[in-house]
Parts: structure tokens; C-alpha cells; sequence
């Protein structure tokens, strides 16, 4: 289960996967694994790696020891775990008192204290409402958008007018994204990337009732999600398989029938109860549409780009990197069980004697001799020396204490090669969306994401592939970001959760200029 989850599963999905008697247990096991993953880490690398070359069920023993005192089970390995039980107890105390140190000027630690919601029907009634009785009032950013305090959010999902699915609890960002489109009634928008369906959902009230609604959704479970989503407000119907909304082509939207019985079918219409707005769900890869699937449109007004991304602005993007530090090498040929410990853990410098000391060793050799290293030659060693260095310092950085000042962050060691993989795909989708939609006017490319790469680079790069482009202000003077190199930068909004309450995204705004 602790594997699965380090693949980026989530504790629940994996649960759920086979009935057990002992579900709260096993939650609480995993749970606690992953909350004290670094330093169980660092228990195994001292106290077990050696004996267990299992690393998650090193990391469960341990954990069941210092929670428990005891562990249940584990033969062998159990016995070399309490040989050490002292020393194991010692090393997690210090341990922990020196996280706990740290907390306070971690972001990582940190929560937002505030969650957002919309409310579909009947604004102001539920509104006076819940004012009433949880405190809720008007975002200060967003119209139509409320917040509350995270510790109300149990009580406004008890409440009837959340079961009743008259309320949404939505992300901020999500919402500063669909600002940015300033969309207007009677608009035509396209939603690339569009589940589970919060930038689309609130695109619906800036359309207010009428206007065309496409949303493009490659993997068939998020496409059920998006539609189950799109259906809880009341005033939409569906699911149709065509635009002429005959009731012979509607169908119920159901497991049953969307995964058997529909399986082939992949577009599917919503329409409003007034007529007047129109909802064309793909469910298919996004690049193969062409300009032609969008030929029917003479002008489509706003198309938003939020691609696959690192999600590094998500709260929960500091587990998911601990997990990866524990779990997986990042250098040359490392195995995916890795030494933990970063860039250049595999061949080479991994292995005794890595580039710097080799690069010493050509200067010495040199001097001995009476000679001079060829300029060239230098410049090589001196490249490679850098490189060791920038990799040291890479191994140690904490991008937190940046992101806590409102600087954006070097991207982590462990996930160089997965950014750049991921700024190549978003530099390709967001170009296809320039070249094959041709009528529209504006692109709102955004991502939940801190990294340069995956937000200011791939604008750059759209803008030399594409002509007559420019940014326009994404959104409002506070969330725009002043502190960038780029020339557009302070076009692009940025938020960080230390100053904005909200997760971290990017949002840009590129418009055609002919």
C-alpha cells in the first residue's frame, strides 16, 4: 500500500482497492508513514538498510515501533528492529524535535486556514443563511465566490443545502483562472484539460444561462467525473448524443451506462433548462482535434490551456516530494528503490569518486609535469566542477523558504527530469491550441505549479513559435507578479498561500493581435 502511494495514489483509492476488516488500522499505518516519511527515512538508512533491503516495509516496522512501541508480526526483521529499539527511539526523538523546530518557517507545514465555495441556486437565501450559522462572507476577489474557515468546512458539508447539491466547494485558483477570460454572456469558451470540472463550473455563471460551452477530456474516468459534476446543478440536463436534444438520444448518466453500454461513445451535450446555453463535451486526446472540429464556430471568445503539471503549488505537493526523495534516485541508472540520495546517485558519481575529484586530478597531474591546463580544457573542468557544486547545493535547497518569501523556486533535484518532460508537453499542447483553433482570441494558459519551466518558459516559447501575440493583464494589481525577469512577467499572475490564502498557481493571458 506504502508502494502504491508512492507512486502518487492516494491513501484512500488504495485502500478501497480490497475490502479489509482492518481499514481504520491500515489508514492510520499508511497515514503516519507518509506524515514522518522523512525522518523514518533516515531511521532506515541508519538503523536498517543493511537488513532489509525492503525499504516500505522497513518504513512500516519502524513506524509501528515508534507509534506503538511494538510492532505486530515482521519474524526476523522484527527481532533486528527491537535489537535496536533504544537507539531507533533516540534517533526519532531528536529527530523530531528538530522538525518541529522548523515548522514555523515552513510553508510546507503551513495550512490555509481559509476554503472557498460557490452556491448555484438561490444566492442570497442560502447565503443569509449560512451567515447565520458559519460564518461565511463575500471573497473580497472573486464575485460569486464565499469563504469559510477550514474549521466550518465539516459543518457546510452536514448542512442540506450541501447534500442537496446547491453548493460547491471550489478552489480559489480556480476561479482567478476563469477571472482572467473576463467572459461575458452569450460567449463562446473551450476548456482543454477540463476535469474535474471547477474552471469549467464557473465558467457557466459568467456565461449566465446562455452561450457554448466545449470541454475536452481525455481519460474516460475524469470525463465522468467532469459530466457528474457539470449535472449537479439542477438547471442543466443531460447526458444527450447529439445537439438537436431529442429526447430519444438522452440518456442517464451512470456507470453502467457510460462504461458499457456507452463505452463507444465520445461526445456527449448538456444543455441549459432555458435553451440558451449549449455544453459540448469531448471525451478524447485533445490533439487529435484539428481546426476543422472547430470550424463551425465563426469566433470562439476564450479558450483555457491548464495542462498536466508538476502541481508542486498543491498542498499536498511537500508528501508527494518526500516520497520521492525516500523512494526514488534521480541520477543515471539508478533503480527505482535508489539510495535516496538525489541527483547523481547512480554510475559515476555515485560510485567512489565522482567529477570533481576526477577534474582535480587532470590540474595536478599538469602542474606535476611543469604544464599548463589548455585554456579549453579549463573551461571544461572548470563546467563540470560548477555542476558538481550546483548539484550539492540542489540537494540541500528547500524551495519552501522561497516560496514562503514569494520567490519562485529552483525546481527540486528529484524532479528535473519530470519538469522538463512536462514543459515539453505543455509547450506542445498550448501550441497546438495557437495553430488549430484559429478564430479564438484569447488563450489562458495557467498551471498549479511554482516552476519557471512549467509557466514563464512555456509562454516564452509561444510566443517565438506563434506571431502576432501579445500578454495582457491576467488579472488584478495584487496577484500580479512584479518581481520577474521576463518582460512579461508582471503581465502573469502568480500566487504564493503565505500572502493570497490560496494555493500556488500561474495564470498568463495571450491575445491575438490580427
Amino acid at each position: 500500500m506504502l508502494q502504491k502511494c508512492s507512486h502518487g495514489r492516494g491513501i484512500k483509492g488504495v485502500l478501497f482497492e480490497k475490502e479489509d476488516q482492518s481499514l481504520k488500522k491500515l489508514y492510520a499505518v499508511v497515514h503516519k508513514c507518509l506524515q514522518d516519511l522523512n525522518i523514518l527515512h533516515r531511521l532506515y538508512k541508519v538503523h536498517l538498510s543493511k537488513v532489509c533491503k525492503n525499504k516500505y516495509l522497513g518504513i512500516v516496522l519502524l513506524c509501528e515501533l515508534v507509534q506503538r512501541k511494538k510492532i505486530d508480526g515482521g519474524g526476523k526483521l522484527k527481532r533486528e528492529v527491537m535489537k535496536r529499539e533504544k537507539e531507533i527511539l533516540q534517533l526519532y526523538n531528536d529527530l523530531k524535535e528538530e522538525e518541529n523546530r522548523k515548522q514555523s518557517n515552513d510553508i510546507s507545514q503551513s495550512k490555509i486556514q481559509t476554503k472557498y465555495f460557490t452556491i448555484y441556486e438561490e444566492g442570497n437565501i442560502i447565503a443569509e443563511e449560512l451567515k447565520r450559522t458559519l460564518e461565511i462572507e463575500k471573497d473580497e476577489d472573486v464575485e460569486m465566490l464565499y469563504k469559510i474557515n477550514s474549521k466550518n468546512v465539516k459543518k457546510l458539508i452536514d448542512s442540506s443545502f450541501y447534500k442537496q447539491d446547491k453548493i460547491r466547494i471550489i478552489d480559489k485558483t480556480s476561479c482567478l483562472v476563469v477571472q482572467s477570460g473576463n467572459i461575458k454572456k452569450g460567449m463562446v469558451i473551450v476548456d482543454v484539460c477540463s476535469s474535474p470540472g471547477s474552471k469549467a463550473i464557473f465558467s457557466l455563471f459568467y456565461l449566465n444561462k446562455k452561450g457554448y460551452l466545449i470541454c475536452i477530456e481525455k481519460d474516460r474516468k475524469r470525463c465522468y467525473t467532469l459530466l457528474k459534476e457539470i449535472l449537479k446543478n439542477n438547471e442543466y440536463v443531460g447526458l444527450y448524443t447529439d445537439d438537436n436534444f431529442s429526447d430519444k438520444n438522452k440518456f442517464e448518466l451512470n456507470e453502467n451506462n457510460f462504461f458499457s453500454k456507452k463505452k463507444d461513445l465520445h461526445v456527449y451535450y448538456i444543455k441549459h433548462i432555458d435553451n440558451e446555453l449549449t455544453i459540448k463535451i469531448y471525451n478524447c486526446d485533445f490533439f487529435s482535434l484539428s481546426s476543422k472540429d472547430f470550424s463551425p464556430f465563426h469566433s470562439i471568445d476564450v479558450v483555457f490551456i491548464d495542462p498536466s503539471c508538476s502541481s508542486s503549488g498543491m498542498p499536498d505537493f511537500a508528501l508527494k516530494e518526500k516520497m520521492r526523495s525516500a523512494f526514488y534516485s534521480t541520477g543515471g541508472s539508478g533503480s527505482g528503490e535508489g539510495s535516496g540520495s538525489g541527483e547523481g546517485s547512480g554510475r559515476g558519481e555515485g560510485s567512489g569518486r565522482g567529477e570533481e575529484s576526477r577534474s582535480g586530478d587532470v590540474v595536478e597531474l599538469a602542474n606535476a609535469r611543469g604544464g599548463e591546463v589548455a585554456p579549453s580544457v579549463k573551461e571544461d573542468i572548470d563546467a563540470v566542477v560548477e555542476t558538481k557544486r550546483k548539484k550539492v547545493r540542489n540537494a540541500n535547497y528547500n524551495m519552501y523558504s522561497d516560496i514562503a518569501r514569494g520567490v519562485i523556486p529552483q525546481v527540486p533535484a528529484t524532479l528535473t527530469r519530470k519538469v522538463k518532460r512536462l514543459s515539453d508537453f505543455q509547450k506542445k499542447i498550448l501550441n497546438h491550441a495557437l495553430v488549430n483553433l484559429k478564430t479564438a482570441k484569447t488563450f489562458i494558459y495557467s498551471t498549479c505549479s511554482f516552476f519557471e519551466e512549467e509557466n514563464e518558459q512555456v509562454v516564452e516559447n509561444a510566443l517565438q513559435e506563434n506571431q502576432n501575440l501579445c500578454l495582457e493583464n491576467a488579472g488584478k494589481e495584487k496577484f500580479l507578479f512584479r518581481s520577474g525577469k521576463y518582460i512579461f512577467s508582471d503581465k502573469c499572475v502568480r500566487t504564493f498561500p503565505e500572502k493570497h490564502s490560496c494555493r500556488g498557481i500561474f495564470v498568463s493571458r495571450i491575445c491575438r493581435t490580427g
